[in-house]
């Protein structure tokens, strides 16, 4: 299932990267990368590590209010699949799909699910940049996704968090440590809490598909 996705669509192009390059890649500051249902075990058997090993290394866990669990990457001011020293992507090839088909995202509207594409970001004002990831559209939705998985995303994806504050919350804190989302609202940027959610309208965003 995942193996067939990127093997479809790559993520980047010479033209994708070279925007990507000039913004400095401000769409990766402060946000969380969430792991879609199952996405750990194929990522870990890619590493060739086991799935404990892989939690521990890379991974925090996002517990929402009725205990429903959400894997996302290790919560910090730098992924943590970023090579420090090359500042290369070093799950390229199996990178996680919420951050590959970025600036394709998406909203709840009642029981159905709008992809649209982010124009807050770069790529979107290029036409072809556009098309190309329009692509990824249908093979995302192709996937075996819960729709209630797509609402529990949706309450915390388009915020922004306070990394420094963060990063003093969790001393002391297991390396794959469980976090309420009360307590990342309490850490966004700016003081903003769970009554401040900003969800994305016709304005700032076109709708793609239904």
């Amino acid at each position: 299932m995942f193996e067939n996705f990127h093997n479809i669509f790559s993520g980047s192009t010479e033209k994708t990267f070279n925007i990507c390059r000039e913004c400095g890649g401000a769409c990766e500051h402060n946000k969380i990368g969430t792991l879609l249902p199952g996405e750990k075990e194929y990522m870990a058997s890619k590493l060739g590590i086991s799935v404990y090993e892989f939690k521990t290394r890379y991974l925090d866990i996002l517990e929402m209010d009725d205990g429903t669990r959400i894997d996302v990457l290790k919560l910090g001011k730098l992924c943590p699949f970023l090579n420090r020293e090359t500042n290369e992507c070093e799950c390229r090839e199996f990178k996680a799909i919420l951050c590959k088909i970025y600036p394709v995202v998406f909203k709840v509207e009642g029981e159905g699910i709008t992809f649209i594409i982010d124009s807050w970001c770069q790529l979107s004002k290029k036409k072809e940049c556009r098309s190309y990831f329009e692509t990824a559209i249908p093979l995302f939705s192709a996937l075996p996704v819960p729709a209630e998985w797509f609402g529990y995303v949706a309450s915390y994806d388009d915020l922004c968090f306070d990394y420094d504050q963060l990063k003093k919350h969790r001393k002391g804190k297991k390396p794959c440590e469980v976090f309420s989302l009360q307590e990342l609202l309490d850490l966004q940027k700016n003081g903003l809490g769970a009554d401040h959610l900003q969800l994305y309208s016709e304005t700032e965003t076109e709708k793609l598909m239904v």
